[in-house]
């Protein structure tokens, strides 16, 4: 071809540049990908308020001490995540021994154990410690997903994971645990990426340990969260929730106006769970948040969801209290009467107003709707 003066004056654009670099780099980068984004709930209304609606794709951590709260509510989410998210499935990663009968009936999950009952809507418990394992079936799901599945991978806890070369080793000698520093950072690096963009969840549980400053520079350094894991899981995780230990205080006593403790009389019947916000994507660091749990219940029901509704019935006045007595406010009682449901012009006690919300089911599930909607709206 005879150059012309218009072909020779003719330069190649950064746009051209960058286009022929991506098409011959495809396998590289995410960038022809979609971007996936939902909010998943919590389970609870407080929560999900100051979530800015709930959990989205990517890495979160849930850290604490035992008996804090955090595989009961990794599970909520994942039972949360199995019914909103379309074509989904559950990954729970095993590593510490957890998982008990009564955990699983508590949760609501349907928990299989080969890969053929692994169906949509249901949740793979694959039994593994070893690290360089866990990474292999993570990677593999996420990298060779042909149909499309959103998986939520549930890690309890990152504690548990050793190298595959340190299952050999004697007591005697110094082995190197996989949930380090050096291990975390590696996890991650293959996978955070992939993860976030593609819609997938995980959600790692770590054991309170060694101290994780949020500015490693200052003289004064603030403490971030007291986790294993290192900087690594720190840096790459959207939401790091720390779950705080339990006082006598926390205890929801079957009658709130009692506060002696009578297991016959006056038994507590639940208790404040808290959490505070340790890292956030939305100025919500620092924050502690406490929500209601309910004792007794299966079925991914433990989160008393009625308690915080009467809470929100009554701070947003849409219910007034008057001494012993409650009342709708017109709005509330016009806004039911728009969705062909009723309340009672007047409730004496706060029992009997638990009762009303709680053993109308449409009423119910009319509440939880309309508040999740508010919460989406707000945030």
């Amino acid at each position: 071809m005879k150059k012309t003066k218009e072909t020779e004056d003719k330069k190649i654009t950064s746009s051209e540049i960058l286009d022929s670099f991506l098409k011959q780099n495809s396998e590289d980068h995410y960038n022809f990908e979609d971007t996936v984004d939902y909010k998943v709930s919590s389970g609870s209304l407080q929560l999900d308020l100051q979530l800015g609606g709930g959990f989205g794709p990517g890495l979160h951590r849930f850290v604490g001490i035992n008996e804090g709260g955090k595989t009961s509510e990794a599970l909520e989410v994942m039972k949360n995540f199995l019914i909103e998210i379309p074509n989904s499935k559950g990954f729970y990663i095993k590593a510490e021994g957890r998982l008990s009968p009564e955990m699983q009936k508590r949760s609501g999950i349907k928990f299989v154990f080969s890969a053929e009952e692994w169906v949509v809507g249901t949740c793979f418990v694959f039994e593994s410690n070893i690290y360089e394992t866990v990474v292999g079936a993570m990677r593999q799901l996420v990298s060779k997903n042909e149909e499309t599945i959103k998986f939520c991978f549930l890690l309890d806890a990152v504690d548990g994971l050793i190298a595959k070369n340190d299952m050999d080793k004697s007591f005697e000698e110094s082995s190197k645990v996989a949930g380090g520093a050096v291990i975390a950072a590696t996890f991650m690096k293959k996978l955070s990426i992939a993860l976030a963009k593609r819609g997938h969840m995980a959600i790692f549980i770590s054991q309170v340990r060694a101290d994780i400053k949020l500015d490693p520079y200052s003289k004064a350094p603030i403490r971030q969260t007291s986790a294993t894991g290192g900087n690594a899981l720190l840096h790459f995780a959207n939401w790091i929730l720390e779950f705080e230990p339990r006082f006598k205080g926390d205890l929801i006593l079957k009658n709130a106006g009692d506060k002696s403790i009578d297991l016959e009389k006056n038994p507590p019947i639940g208790h404040w769970a808290k959490v505070t916000v340790k890292k956030s994507p939305n100025e919500k660091t620092n924050l502690t948040i406490p929500y209601p749990i309910r004792y007794g219940r299966t079925g991914g029901k433990s989160i008393w969801i009625e308690k915080e509704i009467v809470d929100l019935l009554l701070a947003w006045e849409l219910v007034n209290k008057s001494g012993a007595w409650f009342s709708p406010s017109e709005d509330f009682l016009q806004l039911l009467a728009e969705n062909s449901l009723t309340f009672p012009p007047k409730i004496q006690g706060e029992a009997s107003l638990f009762k009303v919300v709680e053993e109308d089911a449409a009423l119910l599930s009319f509440l939880i709707e309309y508040f999740r909607k508010m919460i989406a709206n707000e945030v």
